[in-house]
């Protein structure tokens, strides 16, 4: 067959703006013969790619999104493929993750937000599962991901939606996600549908913490910094503390909770926190660890992906691949109190006050008592305060 006849590529669909209408990528002549060399134009367009004029017709169908396409040679097979492939709709969504979007979008109703579901980005880069517009306009994207995702992938969709001025909350569902302490994040128990779309209690278990400032003297233990005796200041201790799921959807849009990421030792940790908390933090001469996309990614990334094809398949095959489960990785979220390096100058110990002892006068009461008193053990006392005066 030389004409385009409108038979369906066995490839991703394609469509493009410059003959206005789709591709067909089995064909040598793309199923328009009358643009010769349209392939090795294509090839030759090193523009950005949402201005090359390739993109998914699926997309645009179900989501009416342009989601933006380029093409290439891999062993001499003809691809397209998705520029951004986390705007992957084509599978269907589990109706744990619609639940959640609706909860989401409800609980911030709910606090007098507003809240819009799916919501995509003016370039077509960005879909967020419900974007919520809280106090003082700042916006904050709930994503909630429940099937596998490698660190790489969401801390690149997070730095997409931060260049939106987006303050994103990764939810997961499984301690050993990769996502804990890549991105802001909250953990809660791995639910049917029916119960997260319900309006019952539903614990947020991790991703949350308050702080405990405990003065090393009356610690239990010795010093956790020098693993004995004590240090005179006060340690920094961020407790895990569960919170009720849509109390804290208005929390974090309210501005009443607010994300924090510290280090300890080598590790960041990333977490939300009631901003009272992070001010008392601050002023006792705590610090937070730099908060950026580029410290987190792998140093070799970009030598190992240069002049390398992305990945061919469609966002089905995709899909298909995040199915891997969390079994054989260690647990991120183990539930544990967070220590810190002791926080501001020396705290001097507590000495009680010297008062004047008078012979004769009972000196019993913060100020004494005055009266007529003998001379017991415990002091100069009258027979109202004397010894076992007290005793049952």
């Amino acid at each position: 067959m030389d004409d385009f006849d409108g038979e369906t590529s066995k490839r991703n669909p394609v469509f493009c703006t410059l003959v206005n209408a789709p591709l067909d990528l089995d064909r040598d002549d793309l199923g328009h013969p009358d643009h010769p060399d349209l392939w090795q134009r294509l090839l030759a367009d090193r523009r950005p790619v949402h201005r090359r004029g390739l993109y998914c017709p699926d997309c645009l169908t179900v989501r009416g999104v342009s989601a933006w396409m380029y093409v290439y040679e891999r062993q001499g097979a003809r691809i397209a493929a998705h520029h951004n492939p986390h705007h992957d709709s084509h599978h269907r969504e589990s109706d744990e993750h619609k639940a959640y979007k609706e909860r989401y979008a409800r609980a911030a109703v709910s606090g007098g937000h507003t809240a819009e579901v799916d919501a995509v980005g003016a370039d077509g880069r960005r879909r967020t599962d419900v974007l919520v517009t809280g106090a003082g306009g700042k916006q904050y994207g709930f994503e909630a991901q429940l099937s596998y995702i490698t660190a790489a992938t969401v801390r690149s969709r997070d730095a997409v939606a931060s260049a939106d001025g987006i303050t994103t909350v990764w939810h997961t569902v499984d301690a050993k996600a990769p996502l804990i302490d890549v991105v802001r994040w909250t953990r809660a128990d791995d639910l049917p549908a029916a119960a997260i779309r319900d309006d019952r209690d539903l614990l947020v278990r991790g991703g949350v913490r308050t702080l405990d400032l405990q003065l090393c003297e009356r610690m239990p233990a010795p010093c956790p910094e020098r693993r004995q005796g004590s240090c005179g200041r006060r340690h920094p201790r961020w407790n895990p503390r569960p919170r009720q799921f849509d109390a804290l959807v208005r929390d974090i849009a309210d501005g009443s909770y607010v994300p924090l990421t510290v280090q300890a030792g080598r590790a960041l940790h990333r977490f939300w926190a009631p901003a009272p908390d992070l001010e008392t933090y601050l002023d006792s001469g705590g610090t937070l660890a730099e908060d950026d996309h580029t410290r987190q990614a792998p140093a070799t990334r970009s030598a190992t992906r240069r002049g390398r094809p992305r990945d061919a398949q469609c966002v089905v095959d995709r899909a298909v691949r995040r199915k891997r489960r969390f079994e054989h990785l260690p647990p991120r979220d183990g539930g544990d109190a967070l220590w810190l390096p002791a926080a501001g100058i020396p705290v001097p110990i507590p000495r009680p006050p010297l008062v004047s002892v008078r012979e004769g006068v009972c000196s019993a009461g913060r100020t004494h008592c005055g009266a007529e008193a003998r001379l017991y053990p415990a002091g100069w006392l009258c027979d109202a305060h004397r010894p076992g005066t007290h005793r049952r």
